[in-house]
């Protein structure tokens, strides 16, 4: 198999397990293991960059919004409660 300009060897270590599942895929697909395990490598490296900054989301926001209020953070949410008015028996 040759090496594109684009790609580079590399040596991995991994779990005896995961290795024959990987070989199984790629018998079944009849691909080169290089191309499960790249597969399976892109979509968690997906997986975990899509989880940072969903989480980098979070803590930006927290900190913008620390400084408000309960009430003001009603308003920025779009809820705004009002005290509800009992009418009383005529």
């Amino acid at each position: 198999m040759a090496v594109s300009p684009t790609n580079r060897r590399t040596t991995l270590t991994l779990p005896a397990s995961t290795l024959d599942t990987a070989k199984r895929l790629a018998s079944k697909r009849k691909v080169h293991v290089s191309v499960v395990v790249n597969e399976a490598l892109e979509e968690g490296l997906r997986q975990k960059l899509a989880l940072e900054r969903a989480e980098n989301f979070v803590q930006r926001m927290s900190q913008a919004f620390a400084a408000l209020t309960e009430d003001e953070l009603l308003l920025v949410n779009g809820i705004h409660l009002t005290e509800k008015k009992v009418r009383r028996g005529r």
